[in-house]
């Protein structure tokens, strides 16, 4: 029987999108760039949603500024390590391996926790004005 050939095609879509978002971070500031997406939640309410900010803090990363990617959202310190463990999960679908790790990561409890910090967190920073 004829081993599956792998597919490298997604992780090379998600790579090259991931590629192309740090350059525009990196290049174009979302607090002068009046064409970069604002929050459609916070246009409406005026309430900040859980990811507002990130775009500033990814910015401020990109720049080495941490104490300002802090300050424009706290989640930065669970959202962007979630994002790198899920894309590690992602690539290792790929290679076929470190099922364990992939079952920890996307496994519906570790989502679930993840979601609830997220309401949790638009929550305390609208009420407390964080």
């Amino acid at each position: 029987m004829a081993k599956p050939q792998k597919s490298y095609f997604p992780l090379i879509i998600w790579g090259t999108l991931i590629l192309l978002c740090v350059l525009l971070y990196f290049f174009y500031d979302p607090n002068r760039s009046a064409w970069m997406p604002k929050c459609p939640l916070h246009l409406l309410t005026g309430w900040n949603c859980p990811m507002c900010g990130l775009q500033r803090a990814m910015h401020a990363l990109l720049h080495g500024e941490f104490i300002e990617a802090i300050t424009y959202n706290y989640f930065i310190v669970i959202f962007f390590p979630y994002l790198l463990l899920l894309f590690i999960a992602e690539l290792l679908k790929v290679l076929q391996r470190g099922r364990i790790f992939i079952r920890i990561v996307e496994h519906p409890v570790v989502t679930k926790v993840f979601f609830v910090q997220c309401i949790i967190w638009g929550v305390i920073r609208n009420f407390l004005q964080v």
